[in-house]
C-alpha cells in the first residue's frame, strides 16, 4: 500500500469507553508534565468507504484524554496529512492537524499517529505525538482492544463477508 493523501483507507477505534494511558506534555521551555490517565479514547476515519473505493472527503480523527485529577486534553477537528497502511494491520498518519482543547493544552497542533493491530489478540498498539505551534509536545503510547468496526485496507478492499 502506498503513501499519499488517500493511498488506502481506515476506520480505527478502541473498544469500550476508553483505555488507561500515560501522557507526557513537554512545554516550549522543556518542562515535562506526566499525566496518568483514567481514560483515553481514540478514533480515526480516513478515506473510508465500505465498498471498493476510497473517499478523500472522509477525513477525521479525535483523541480525548482525562485523568482522575480533572485534567483534560482533547484533539478535535483532526484532519489528514499523509496516511499509509501496511498489511491490513498498520495505519499511520503523518502531519495531520487538530485543535487542542481542554484545561491543559489549546491551539493548533500537528499530529502523527500509528495504530498497529496484533491479529491474534485484536489488541491495538497506538502511538500519538502532537506538536503545537509553540513547540509544546504531547506524547502517549498505549494498548487497547480494537473496536468491532476497525478496518485497515487498500482502496479496492471491501468490508464484510
Amino acid at each position: 500500500m502506498g503513501i499519499g493523501p488517500c493511498s488506502c483507507k481506515f476506520l480505527l477505534g478502541i473498544s469500550g469507553q476508553g483505555a488507561p494511558a500515560i501522557v507526557t506534555v513537554t512545554g516550549p521551555t522543556g518542562n515535562v508534565t506526566n499525566f496518568t490517565g483514567t481514560i483515553i479514547n481514540f478514533s480515526a476515519e480516513q478515506c473510508f468507504t465500505g465498498g471498493p473505493m476510497c473517499n478523500p472527503a472522509v477525513n477525521n480523527f479525535d483523541v480525548n484524554f482525562r485523568d482522575s485529577g480533572g485534567n483534560t486534553i482533547n484533539f478535535t477537528q483532526g484532519r489528514r496529512g499523509t496516511i499509509a497502511c501496511v498489511d491490513n494491520t498498520i495505519a499511520t498518519l503523518m502531519d495531520g492537524t487538530a485543535q487542542a482543547t481542554g484545561n491543559v493544552l489549546d491551539g493548533d497542533f500537528t499530529v502523527d499517529f500509528s495504530y498497529t493491530i496484533n491479529p491474534i489478540t485484536d489488541i491495538a498498539s497506538i502511538v500519538i505525538t502532537a506538536t503545537g505551534e509553540d513547540n509544546t509536545v504531547f506524547q502517549t503510547a498505549f494498548t487497547a482492544p480494537i473496536s468491532p468496526q476497525t478496518f485497515i485496507g487498500d482502496c479496492d478492499e471491501t468490508v464484510g463477508p
